[in-house]
């Protein structure tokens, strides 16, 4: 049983007589918020599995309504429109047909008596299918339905994604595929969604050119539990088709008071052109991946929620990247689309108590994530700031090549509006009053670099030939350029921070300049905080797999990325010398994050066209000012012609705020080298 929102709050700060706020500590009683102020659940809002006195339905049929009889239904006449069926005590079966289903009809309610279960035993597909508008569903049990791994991406309640429906007071669980599905006008409240094979509920409709297909939803006080047993992201690996729930395609939705837990995958997931969300009042624990993931989408709200134990098993699974409890994925704020909902033309967090879920809140974007890309996975969709926003045949898939040659986002995609809008940006984001817990002894981090992280980070590979957008240009608009701010927050323990290529910096450089993030917010591991961990290079400096990365000729000299010789990999770096004294740099002034302390240092190297004079690479650490308080020097050997190692173990003085890396040496013009698999780390004690 977790501890309360007051009582875990009461217990850190007890243990400290200070925090630090932008490295100054100050006493806890002049930073604690009164009590008033915390608006997150302390416990699940919404415990109905099992919950007979809420979920049983009346012992009596209401006036007029329709008696059903417990038993076999496939010869009974439901068609009757505006009826009210109420369903005896009992199980209900639907024949032994694999479509054997009740069609519903417009305006038709379907009520259970106490103990009224629908079973599908594991013969029939679907329970409640059609097009109807406006039907109630309450108080059943829905169960068995699918033969095992059946329904894949289809519901078993409103298959058909009807609009207006009311679904309320059920149990809907053991079935194949979503327990239910949603249209536009649906409500979703008061239910058990529970062990079902890929969803507890999800939605699709056929998209809709300039619009959304599905619009204004509502789910409230749903417990949301246990689903994705069949593991579909193993039987279609990488098809980002299971969870708790997933919203899709989605503008104007209202998801509040919801336990969600134990789901085999992520616990609510918005995917594809969601516009106008607002999570509030959830408590969400141990999901095996993220909490909530708001994905490719627009304008939210993620406010007053409880997260607790998420992304434990992704974490595990997946250590090369954050498993946050909150993923914003290529996702942000846009004043031109909706937010009537959410409250506000951006994506908005705060007043959220954390509590040792794998990593905290990530903003990522992937820069080959854009409209008519083959790296969006959502291939048929534009954004909805393009028109058209439905991308028309015919579709090429080979990677590198447009989907379609004559949409804007290829023909027109170095000219405004284009070159703004046919991206999904994760721009306008804010992280704010948020209370982040860590405990990394509670955690299963097992060596896994990004546990217990806060992600402002865009990775990729600058791959796609006609592509204007760069690796390195969309991490500088997501980390400096998009509005993306972390403030306000309390922090209580070793947190980390990762900025750009994913590189973990310490709570201090995380608010110093150039970051300037989490301005106003506190930790109570000391101004300092952990320094930064892993390799200090950027992979693509590093290891030159996926670009140039930011390697430059400084004077004499010219860089390029070669397939020619690599030490790891395929690709390295060769230096051109074309003057007697040469400088090559690493393009990032003030250089990489790093603090104080002793640095293990490694290169490789190796001869190309003759021998140059006295290679070194040069390593001059700053201070926070600039000024270079001290150089380490690591000679080259590169006068062989096979791959040879340069180590050593170097100093950063007191008061080092980052280092800056060149390569200096002499020669003759013509004089070439390799270098490959540069790393700049800490010296773990």
């Amino acid at each position: 049983m977790p501890l309360s929102r007051l009582g875990k709050a009461a217990k850190v700060l007890g243990a400290a007589s200070s925090i630090f706020v932008l490295g100054v500590a100050v006493p806890v009683a002049a930073v604690q918020r009164p009590a008033a102020s915390l608006q997150w659940p302390a416990e699940p809002p919404a415990r109905i599995c099992g919950n007979t006195a809420l979920l049983a339905g009346p012992e009596a049929p209401p006036d007029g309504a329709v008696v059903v009889p417990a038993g076999d239904h496939s010869g009974f006449d439901f068609n009757r429109p505006g009826a009210t069926f109420w369903f005896a005590p009992g199980v209900h079966t639907l024949g032994d047909d694999l479509y054997g289903q009740i069609i519903a009809r417009d305006g038709a309610t379907y009520v259970g008596a106490p103990g009224a279960v629908i079973d599908g035993r594991n013969r029939n597909l679907y329970a409640f299918t059609g097009r109807a508008r406006n039907v109630t569903i309450r108080h059943l049990t829905v169960r068995n339905f699918g033969r095992g791994l059946d329904n894949n991406n289809e519901g078993v309640v409103n298959h058909d994604a009807g609009d207006g429906w009311l679904i309320e007071y059920n149990t809907i669980s053991d079935n194949d595929g979503a327990g239910v599905f949603l249209g536009s006008d649906n409500t979703v409240r008061y239910n058990c969604l529970k062990d079902n094979g890929q969803y507890g509920f999800s939605m699709y409709k056929p998209p809709v050119e300039g619009d959304s297909a599905i619009k204004n939803i509502v789910l409230d006080h749903n417990e949301i539990a246990g689903n994705n047993t069949d593991d579909w992201e193993t039987l279609e690996p990488g098809c980002g088709c299971t969870g708790g729930g997933k919203f899709w395609d989605v503008e104007g939705a209202r998801v509040t008071h919801n336990w969600v837990h134990d789901n085999k995958s992520v616990g609510l997931w918005a995917d594809t052109n969601n516009i106008d969300f607002l999570f509030e009042g959830n408590y969400i624990a141990d999901n095996d991946d993220e909490g909530i993931w708001y994905e490719i989408s627009y304008n939210a709200t993620i406010r007053g929620n409880t997260l607790l134990n998420n992304a434990w098993v992704k974490g595990q699974r997946n250590q090369g990247s954050p498993a946050p409890a909150v993923y914003l994925s290529e996702s942000g704020g846009d004043p031109r689309l909706s937010s009537a909902v959410s409250g506000a033309a951006k994506i908005r967090v705060h007043d959220n108590y954390f509590e040792n879920n794998f990593s905290g809140v990530s903003i990522y974007e992937n820069p080959n994530r854009f409209c008519n890309s083959n790296g969006n996975t959502s291939k048929g969709y534009c954004t909805p700031l393009v028109r058209p926003t439905l991308i028309p045949g015919p579709h090429d898939y080979d990677y590198v090549d447009p989907i379609n040659a004559g949409h804007p986002c290829y023909a027109q995609i170095d000219s405004e509006p284009y070159l703004t809008d046919c991206r999904w940006r994760s721009r306008e984001i804010e992280v704010t009053g948020n209370e982040f817990h860590f405990d990394p002894g509670v955690v299963p981090c097992a060596g896994a670099g990004y546990c217990g992280v806060q992600a402002l980070i865009a990775t990729g590979a600058d791959n796609l030939p006609w592509s204007p957008y760069t690796v390195a240009g969309v991490q500088d608009e997501v980390m400096f350029n998009a509005n993306n701010r972390f403030a306000g927050n309390h922090y209580y323990g070793p947190w980390k921070f990762a900025k750009r290529w994913g590189e973990r910096i310490g709570f201090a450089a995380w608010q110093a300049a150039p970051y300037l993030q989490d301005a106003g917010s506190t930790s109570d591991q000391g101004g300092g905080g952990p320094g930064p961990t892993g390799n200090l290079v950027d992979p693509d400096t590093a290891t030159l797999e996926g670009s140039l990365g930011l390697w430059n000729g400084w004077y004499g000299a010219a860089v390029a990325r070669s397939a020619e010789q690599a030490h790891g990999g395929s690709h390295g770096l060769r230096v051109e010398i074309a003057d007697a004294y040469w400088g090559v740099e690493v393009a990032n002034y003030p250089g990489y994050v790093a603090s104080p302390g002793a640095k293990s240092v490694s290169v490789w190297a190796r001869a190309g066209t003759g021998v140059p004079v006295n290679p070194r690479l040069v390593l001059d650490w700053r201070a926070e000012d600039g000024r270079v308080l001290a150089s380490s020097v690591v000679a080259l050997p590169a006068s062989s012609a096979d791959w040879q190692q340069a180590s050593a173990t170097v100093e950063a003085p007191a008061g080092t705020s980052s280092v800056l890396v060149v390569l200096v040496g002499s020669g003759s013009a013509g004089t070439s080298f390799h270098l490959d698999d540069l790393s700049i780390e800490a010296v773990q004690p």
